[in-house]
């Protein structure tokens, strides 16, 4: 007999370092696949597991990113955190807890797979992954539906809710251009 599942992490992604428009559309399916409905599926079989045994939970990884309006990813995020914000609703009352965590840039990987030169990015902007990782689980243990790991996010993710939609889509639209390849395909 296999042991339950006490605790699912939703931890897959990618950067997918291309504009929208003048993209790979295949790029952009991918990336629903692997961040949203994979999401969707392993929540769906885990949710039900747990449920029935009246304990566990789930932390689905999403990001700052999902505040703030900077293309596919960050639709992408916004769905994860509002999915998990939904699902948590829904499983509180049969005692399991549901978190998303949303951090902003995290010393890993990601930024080199996706090839973005974030060399310019201060120092005081970077999380640790250790950190994030207790951060999360503690606010996971409490409870709490949504997890900003750093000072500096929970700012920004604070501000962002307060100002008006076109501050934010102005702001984010400036910084997206900045970090934005350029175009694949142009039309002559």
């Amino acid at each position: 007999m296999r042991a339950p599942i006490d605790l699912l992490v939703n931890n897959a992604g990618f950067g997918i370092g291309q504009g929208f428009v003048g993209g790979d559309l295949g790029e952009e399916e991918r990336a629903l696949a692997v961040m949203c409905r994979a999401v969707l599926v392993l929540s769906h079989a885990a949710g039900r597991a747990m449920r029935a045994r009246g304990q566990g939970g789930i932390i689905n990884v999403s990001s700052v990113a999902g505040f703030v309006q900077m293309g596919t990813y960050s639709a992408i995020k916004a769905w994860v955190t509002t999915f998990t914000e939904g699902l948590s609703t829904e499983l509180r009352a049969d005692g399991l807890r549901v978190t998303a965590l949303c951090p902003g840039f995290t010393h890993t990987d990601f930024h080199r797979r996706a090839e973005l030169d974030m060399a310019k990015l201060p120092e005081a902007l970077w999380l640790d992954a250790d950190d994030l990782v207790r951060t999360c689980l503690r606010d996971h243990a409490r409870g709490r539906v949504i997890s900003v790991p750093g000072v500096a996010y929970q700012a920004v993710t604070a501000a962002v809710h307060v100002l008006p939609r076109g501050v934010v889509r102005r702001v984010s639209g400036s910084l997206a251009s900045v970090r934005r390849p350029p175009a694949i395909d142009r039309p002559e």
